[in-house]
């Protein structure tokens, strides 16, 4: 007896268990893997969509190929290719083995997820003592050719200048100078390092203090512009809802920019501009009126939701490498059946020729559209 395509996803697509599979003997996928592998059923939304319409009417009837991720060690890569884009011929398995105990299945959850953190405190030594490790671990990526982000390269540029004036090359000075005078996000991160080392001067404080001016001055315009895009107003905000207003400008002032991947030559980061376009459109805590309610929150606190992109990103960074060698002045994406699937919902994400992530939300399914009137 055959496996229909139904009854696997009921064993073991829909909650996406790991599956042990043994072969029919001498069948194609018996020939290409050996007797037995392991891996997690792939679905995309829209097929994931159609099995739960289709295993409410039996008998199980529908034969085919299901696409996999290998968990076993001792395939090949073309293999492994293999089964993430033609998958393994139902009619091909034996038997399937997994863990009998039914998990919560989180496509069909309309609750917030939840990470699992294990938390670590550490200690801020004194007398701005941990710039020297920062900066010896931004040079150590300089040096191994992993890209930065803007914000990352700013603040290894300043460490150049507070450690190693001697030794900047000319394209560096060249990016630290320029119409003859110092860049200045390149001068806050090196007057901050500083201050902080209390080797700061007097009129080194009084500019640092003009920058810090400029930068209030700069996030209160930024999210000035996307409050209007959202049909209000930090003015309109506070007089609506100060403690929101405040905090969003709070948020705003200490936002650091972001590098999502750990490594590689090309950057994946969120800047401001990115973090309010998402989180605006997408964050339910960061929404102030119905002006975005057609878009689809987060299933994440907001705290959670840049370890998600993380991880989400996580995925594809083998692939973006190689698609940014070859194709370094197009924009990279997935969506549609390509989008891709974490933690029971599936994301679509742009990322820019320059590393930007522009665009990142997860998908609308079907049981979460609302009917229409």
């Amino acid at each position: 007896m055959d496996y229909t395509l139904e009854e696997i996803y009921c064993l073991v697509g829909k909650e996406d268990k790991t599956a042990g599979l043994t072969f029919k003997y001498e069948s194609d996928s018996y020939k290409k893997y050996g007797s037995f592998i392991t891996v997690v059923f792939l679905y995309t939304q829209e097929e994931r969509e159609e099995m739960d319409k289709l295993i409410q009417n039996e008998p199980y009837c529908h034969k085919g190929y299901i696409r996999a991720k290998n968990l076993s060690r001792d395939l090949e890569e073309k293999e492994i290719q293999v089964l993430l884009t033609t998958g393994i011929n139902s009619e091909d398995i034996a038997e399937i083995l997994y863990f009998k105990v039914s998990q919560k299945n989180t496509f069909h959850s309309i609750e917030k997820r939840q990470i699992k953190k294990l938390e670590i405190k550490t200690g801020i030594q004194q007398k701005g003592g941990d710039y020297d490790w920062m900066y010896g671990f931004s040079k150590k990526l300089v040096n191994d050719g992993i890209g930065l982000c803007p914000k990352e390269r700013f603040f290894y540029l300043a460490g150049r200048m507070f450690y190693e004036p001697e030794n900047l090359t000319d394209i560096e000075k060249e990016e630290i100078n320029l119409e003859n005078q110092i860049y200045q996000p390149i001068e806050w991160e090196y007057l901050q390092i500083k201050y902080k080392r209390e080797e700061i001067t007097g009129n080194e404080k009084k500019r640092l203090a003009e920058l810090y001016v400029e930068k209030k001055k700069q996030s209160f315009n930024v999210l000035d512009k996307y409050l209007n895009d959202a049909g209000s107003s930090l003015k309109k905000l506070s007089k609506e809802n100060i403690d929101q207003a405040a905090d969003l400008f709070l948020k705003v002032m200490h936002f650091h920019e972001r590098r999502l991947n750990v490594g590689g030559k090309h950057p994946i980061y969120i800047d401001l501009d990115s973090y309010l376009h998402i989180y605006m459109r997408h964050v339910e805590e960061f929404q102030i009126n119905n002006q975005f309610e057609h878009k689809d929150n987060f299933q994440w606190d907001e705290n959670d939701v840049f370890s998600v992109m993380s991880q989400v990103i996580r995925e594809i960074e083998d692939e973006y490498e190689d698609f940014r060698e070859n194709n370094p002045e197009n924009r990279f994406s997935r969506y549609g059946k390509y989008s891709l699937y974490y933690q029971g919902d599936y994301y679509t994400f742009h990322i820019e020729k320059n590393g930007r992530i522009s665009t990142f939300h997860k998908n609308r399914k079907e049981h979460e559209k609302k009917p229409n009137r």
